[in-house]
């Protein structure tokens, strides 16, 4: 079943949320035990936020924070209806919603391609908490943050 719902999950995030795609994310690894998410995505002319400098913009930057530990967030939730149909488990991913997220911007945003990398801190029935951090392809953190997810 955690295939399935790793799989879905997958495909969920990559073919129904359209800013996903216009970022050009692609998801590396998603680990259902430990919820552990890890999100790439390239650097193009659309992302760059100051164009004398060709930094990533920050608002990508924070974007990105928040669709990878919610990605974390959507794997806790599936584990906690566990035992349900998937159409079930479909709905509550459907519902979930970032509750709050904080970016600490550490570096200017320079690279060519970018990882981020999620894992959970707290997982309840209804808020999971994440802790994330972006890198570029020189695995310098460029940002950190935590994201508080709604999940049920």
């Amino acid at each position: 079943m955690s295939e399935y719902v790793i799989e879905n999950i997958k495909k969920y995030y990559l073919e129904m949320l359209p800013f996903n795609k216009v970022l050009g994310i692609d998801i590396k690894y998603l680990d259902y035990d430990s919820g552990e998410a890890v999100t790439i995505f390239e650097m193009k002319a659309d992302l760059i936020g100051n164009s004398s400098a060709g930094i990533l913009h920050g608002g990508v930057t924070a974007s990105v924070l928040d669709l990878t530990g919610g990605l974390s967030a959507l794997i806790s939730c599936a584990k906690f209806q566990e035992g349900k149909s998937f159409e079930e488990i479909g709905q509550k991913l459907v519902e979930s919603a970032t509750i709050n997220i904080r970016v600490d911007y550490l570096m200017p945003g320079r690279g060519e391609s970018f990882e981020c990398r999620s894992r959970i801190i707290r997982a309840g029935r209804r808020i999971v908490v994440t802790k994330i951090d972006l890198y570029n392809e020189h695995d310098v953190r460029i940002a950190t943050g935590t994201g508080t997810y709604l999940i049920g």
